[in-house]
């Protein structure tokens, strides 16, 4: 009876078929790896072509029968696992036609395991191995020949420690108990040592060889050589690394370090230097020495130059050399990369290979790191500037400044300017990292505050006339204030505040003299008309009677206008201004201006203070209340004494109704004969010294005139 074969898959449909008939064996085709599996029972061996997946594939081969995997493209891994799992030959179609795949059948049937073994791994182009439960070597392929250059012989029976250190044997003990404990297979990198000493490093696809549950007989591998892509992953970390360093760098100068040493150490081109633009020349930066030792000393180079870094920097393109280089340097080769409108890296070659594709791109991708570095110093750098600028403004303008940061609702102050410390009367440290409002803020203008912060959280500048407070006092300022940084968590900006309370005082001062100007022309029009109609009748009558009474009463209504007119010029004359005020003695200034009222009247004066004040206006205000009491009085005693924060004028006259307190200062009021000026005159005065004059009765009963806010004189 002839041996019976099942064959599995389209690849072994047609002529593996027929050729396997002609070769004296029992065919049966099926579609399906379930009708494989009812067909397996006697059957001498199985043929599995490449279209059933490899899941089912590993699957078929723990059927307890002989199993060939005929497959169209070799996949080394793939392999290991088969083996693993139990397959008996692993044939590429492209090595092994049809017409000869009897041949491997039949030889795959009786085959020893070694020769299995052999006949796979010489297919395959990885380092195929068979390590044996004590950690030798039992079989390997050419190709592991090849890789370690070791010859068969001298590594079959050896330790794998022999191609390994002490680590990789230890990781590889511990991959081992992973598939004892169930993994089907594992894979890790490691190092190998070639006989010649050159370290590779290999991907290790590894499986356990079959054996009766609970026995370990050792394993099977395959090492991947994978040192092309473990140094281009060990260069791209080294590339990483430096852009750390480069956008660490504090100038252009450690930029160009870097970028050669990197060059060098990360690249393997020591030949390697960096030149910056310096103006119209590319002026060295970093010249390595072996670039010294082997070009000598590099010097600048013109922008506009016909040589091959100035082209390179003008066209803003990597310019390449494979072999003689056009600026007559002894290289076999040169490449230059802008670095932006910075300066070039120069890579000098030395290999007679030239520099190949991947070398051309991790050095235009090292360039390409140096030139973002370049950029983002000058950026920094430009900030720097603007950012010292600023501050030197900040801490110059001569207004009061804050920088706030918001916290919620409140205006947090970060800093302030001297001249806030100056204006405001606060230390810098009482407010920093507080409330600016806390402390600035009057409590009727808090309202007010609140609606500002708000609109310059939501972006808004504000500018408008506003009330603080003042270690002094409140103040009228003009407020700026400009948010220059918005966001969700904060809104930071500057508050400018430019003091306008003197400006504020002479605004109000205007007002009350514009009203004062107002009264000046009702006074004129009114007063001044009186009296001159007074002595045009008197004369009038004197001239058609002859009386000579008439005249008298003329000169009388004269001699008033006289006296108006002499109130009008020192209102006029004086107003609300003062001179520099100085110490002066209230008891000699009231005895002096007591001398210059006429008619019969007692002076008392109680212990008076020395004050601040224009001597020569308190004199003028005094003559005047003097002179008001004597108007209307008889005989008057006048009393001058101090307050606890001033001084008072008490006369025992008639003294002046409640109701009619508040106009005696106005102007052209007047009891009697008066002009009207004299009470508006002591309160300009009173006024321009920034006192306050208030109207009460004296204990006599009279007219008591209280004078506060007098600053004293120690």
């Amino acid at each position: 009876m002839t041996a019976r074969v099942i064959c599995l898959g389209q690849t072994c449909d047609g002529a593996v078929g027929d050729a396997l008939s002609a070769a004296g064996y029992t065919v049966e085709t099926v579609a399906t790896p379930a009708d494989a599996r009812e067909r397996l029972p006697g059957a001498a061996a199985l043929v599995v072509g490449s279209t059933i997946s490899p899941e089912e594939t590993l699957s078929l081969c723990r059927q307890n029968v002989s199993v060939v995997v005929y497959a169209d493209e070799g996949d080394a891994s793939f392999a290991s696992e088969l083996f693993a799992a139990g397959a008996d030959d692993y044939v590429l179609s492209d090595e092994c036609p049809p017409a000869s795949l009897p041949d491997r059948l039949d030889g795959s049937v009786a085959m020893a395991p070694e020769q299995q073994y052999r006949q796979l791994f010489d297919t395959l182009g990885d380092f195929v191995y068979v390590m044996g439960e004590d950690g030798t070597f039992l079989a390997i392929n050419d190709a592991a020949v090849e890789l370690s250059g070791y010859e068969r012989e001298e590594l079959v029976g050896e330790h794998v420690s022999v191609l390994m250190d002490e680590t990789d044997v230890r990781r590889g003990q511990e991959k081992i108990r992973e598939l004892l404990d169930g993994a089907d297979t594992v894979t890790y990198e490691m190092s190998v040592q070639t006989k010649h000493g050159e370290q590779r490093y290999v991907e290790n696809h590894v499986a356990l060889l079959p054996a009766p549950e609970g026995e370990f007989r050792g394993t099977v591998g395959v090492l991947r050589d994978v040192t092309d892509r473990h140094r281009r992953d060990q260069r791209l970390h080294g590339l990483h690394d430096t852009t750390r360093q480069l956008f660490a760098a504090s100038d252009p100068e450690t930029i160009a370090d870097r970028v050669v040493d990197a060059a060098g150490d990360v690249l393997g081109h020591e030949i390697s230097m960096v030149r910056l633009r310096e103006e119209d020349h590319l002026v060295p930066a970093s010249t390595p020495q072996s670039v010294v030792d082997r070009l000598g000393e590099r010097g600048p180079v013109a922008v506009d130059a016909d040589r091959s870094v100035a082209r390179a920097f003008r066209s803003g393109e990597s310019v390449y050399f494979d072999g003689d280089d056009p600026d007559d340097l002894p290289l076999e080769g040169s490449y230059y990369v802008p670095l932006g409108s910075y300066g070039v890296l120069s890579i000098g070659i030395t290999d007679p290979d030239g520099l190949g594709d991947s070398d051309r791109t991790l050095a235009n991708v090292l360039a390409a790191n140096a030139t973002a570095a370049l950029d983002r110093l000058d950026q920094r750098r430009v900030l720097a500037a603007e950012r010292d600028r600023f501050a030197a403004l900040f801490e110059n303008v001569p207004d009061p400044a804050v920088y706030v940061e918001f916290e919620g609702d409140e205006p947090i102050a970060r800093d302030v300017n001297p001249a806030f410390e100056s204006v405001f009367g606060y230390d810098r440290e009482l407010v920093l990292d507080e409330s600016l409002d806390k402390h600035i803020i009057p409590e009727s203008n808090r309202h007010d505050a609140e609606q500002y912060n708000a609109n310059i959280r939501a972006g808004e500048s504000f500018h408008g006339e506003v009330r603080r407070l003042t270690s002094e006092g409140p103040r009228d300022f003009l407020l700026h204030v400009v948010p220059y940084e918005i966001g969700s968590e904060s809104t930071r900006g500057f508050a400018v505040y430019t003091d306008i309370t003197e400006q504020k005082r002479r605004e109000r001062e205007l007002e009350r003299q514009n009203e004062r100007l107002d009264e000046f022309a009702a006074v004129v029009s009114h007063d001044l008309r009186n009296p001159l109609n007074v002595a045009r009748g008197r004369l009038e009558l004197a001239r058609e009677t002859g009386e000579p009474e008439q005249f008298e009463k003329s000169i009388a209504a004269l001699d008033r206008m006289e006296r108006l007119v002499s109130g009008l010029l020192s209102l006029a004359r004086h107003g609300q201004s003062v001179g520099e005020p100085e110490a002066v003695d209230l008891d000699s200034v009231v005895h002096a201006a007591w001398g210059s009222v006429p008619g019969d009247a007692t002076l008392a004066i109680e212990a008076t203070p020395t004050i601040r004040a224009d001597p020569e206006r308190l004199s003028q205000l005094f003559e005047n209340l003097f002179r008001n009491a004597v108007e209307h009085g008889d005989r008057p005693t006048v009393t001058v004494g101090p307050l606890p924060t001033g001084f008072y004028v008490a006369d025992d006259g008639p003294g002046v109704p409640a109701d009619e307190r508040d106009q005696v200062f106005e102007f052209g009021h007047s009891g009697g004969d008066g002009t009207g000026f004299g009470l508006a005159i002591v309160r300009s005065i009173a006024e321009a010294h920034d006192w306050a004059v208030s109207l009460t009765d004296s204990e006599s009963g009279g007219a008591r005139f209280e004078f506060t806010g007098v600053e004293f004189v120690e």
